[in-house]
């Protein structure tokens, strides 16, 4: 038998209503549980006619508040810590609706407390603090038998309910409550829960996990009234609908707070269940429960798809990221390539020259492009080690003129004495030896002077008493083959031979 923690019992012979917090007299004193005992709750008792002939819903409020604590052994337990004050014949609201054999009792209880909530939202005798919320768990109200309805004070409620275990905590009032709102808008939603529980048989929202429980209800995941209870009076339907399923997107949401508890009110006022539940015939039965398995599959789809997004954000704006990132890379990479030089539209003999013009222009890319495969390798590697030496010494600042120039523009100076190293190919002859008939290949024969620096030293280690060293020549024949790679002529083979020395 589950221990009850909202009880009635004996202290100096008198009833008292008791809070058993269920724990021991040390564990009370370290949770500093007395800082809260002095929270309120309220006793809302409808009065008749005669007592308030002007108001409408003749109602009157006391306050409660606890009178002390007591160390009691409940139902033969251990002694525990039991928070009591004023006592309050009744049951628990929770108790009522969630018995399928008293769903008449269940509606005249929800009537009750529809009408002490409002009650209280315009009359509560005296200013509460800011952070006060009135709890609205079904765990949380007694209802009496004359109409009554006691809210408990919510520190001892929310204490009652997590001491009751998660099977209780979620059957007597997470089930009915929504995480988001607050005030009338929360007390409607409650209220269309509770409906909803004791048409039904089961309440709208059954997870167990918490945190699916809110997803479902923020989310709407139920199965609407009128096809959970077949027959359910339509507009009882509708209004149960109208806050437990959200609206759907451009369509304006109706008034879900104060309006809809009145709406509730009128439409259960003085009813019994049978009276709100109609005859379904059964080819209507077999047209609900087609619409009943569509709704079921739509929602369901669009609730997963929904929260898969939601789980897997950061996985799937990292992964658009890195597909946008790599698209750029792609995207810089083509360019780059398109921006490279080529060899397209040149002859075989305007390869060749490009080629050794690039040598003296340290131009690596060019010569690069005018091969293939290995060819020119030493020649391409000179030339970057040169263009490498060339931009140090800039980065050091060992002269504002160029570290190497090329032996054309030297000849053409007259070549003289120059703080730069020479470096290139003048005097250049072409001759054809042979082209293959398929005209795929050819094989040139080139003869030219090739000039380099004569000093053995590094170029940044230079002073200014380092004597002046005129550049070297030597005369080359080289025999150069070319094949046509989509389309444009490349070099693939460069056979050397130094012919003379000077």
């Amino acid at each position: 038998m589950i221990k009850p923690l909202i009880f009635s019992f004996e202290k100096d012979g008198k009833t008292v209503l008791g809070f058993d917090t269920c724990l021991d007299s040390r564990a009370f004193a370290q949770a500093k549980f007395a800082q809260v005992i002095t929270e309120p709750g309220f006793i809302v008792k409808p009065v008749t006619e005669s007592e308030y002939p002007s108001s409408p819903h003749p109602i009157a409020i006391e306050l409660w508040k606890a009178s002390g604590v007591v160390e009691y052994a409940n139902t033969g337990s251990s002694p525990t810590m039991v928070v009591w004050g004023q006592n309050f014949e009744g049951e628990r609201l929770d108790l009522i609706i969630n018995d399928n054999g008293r769903q008449d009792d269940a509606l005249k209880a929800i009537n009750a407390w529809i009408l002490a909530v409002c009650a209280l939202g315009e009359n509560i005798p005296l200013k509460l603090p800011e952070h006060y919320r009135l709890p609205l768990q079904p765990f949380a109200a007694i209802i009496g038998s004359n109409g009554d309805v006691f809210f408990s004070p919510p520190s001892l409620a929310l204490r009652c309910m997590t001491a009751a275990g998660e099977a209780e905590r979620l059957s007597g009032g997470e089930w009915y409550i929504h995480p988001d709102p607050g005030g009338t808008e929360l007390a409607a939603f409650t209220a269309a829960a509770m409906l909803y529980r004791v048409f039904a048989g089961t309440p709208p929202f059954t997870a167990t996990d918490e945190s699916i429980l809110h997803q479902d209800m923020r989310d709407g995941n139920n199965l609407p009234a009128h096809l959970a209870i077949p027959g359910l009076d339509a507009a009882l339907a509708s209004a149960i609908n109208r806050i437990l399923v959200p609206p759907k997107k451009n369509v304006p949401a109706k008034p879900c707070g104060r309006e809809l508890l009145g709406e509730f009110h009128k439409l259960i006022r003085n009813k019994t269940v049978s009276s709100l539940v109609h005859p379904v015939s059964e080819t209507d039965l077999r047209s609900i429960e087609k619409e009943k398995n569509t709704f079921q599959k739509i929602t369901g789809a669009s609730v997963k798809t929904r929260r898969f997004v939601a789980r897997n954000t950061a996985l799937l704006l990292g992964s658009l990221a890195a597909f946008v990132a790599a698209l750029f890379v792609a995207h810089s990479f083509a360019q780059s390539r398109a921006r490279l030089p080529t060899t397209a539209g040149m002859e075989p003999a305007g390869v060749i020259e490009t080629y050794y013009k690039a040598i003296g222009d340290l131009d690596h890319q060019l010569m690069e492009a005018c091969v293939t495969g290995n060819a020119g390798k030493d020649d391409i590697g000179m030339v970057i080690n040169f263009f490498v030496i060339g931009k140090m010494r800039q980065a050091y600042g060992v002269n504002a003129k160029p570290a190497i120039v090329s032996a054309k523009e030297w000849l053409e100076l007259g070549g003289v004495v120059s703080e730069s190293a020479v470096l290139g190919v003048t005097d250049i002859k072409i001759n054809e030896q042979l082209t293959m008939s398929k005209g795929e290949e050819a094989f040139y024969q080139v003869r030219y002077t090739f000039w380099y620096p004569a000093e053995a030293d590094d170029p940044l280690e230079k002073t200014e008493t380092a004597q002046y060293r005129p550049p070297k020549s030597i005369f080359r024949t080289d025999t150069v083959t070319l094949v046509r790679k989509k389309g444009n002529w490349r070099i693939a083979e460069i056979q050397r031979q130094v012919t003379d020395n000077e």
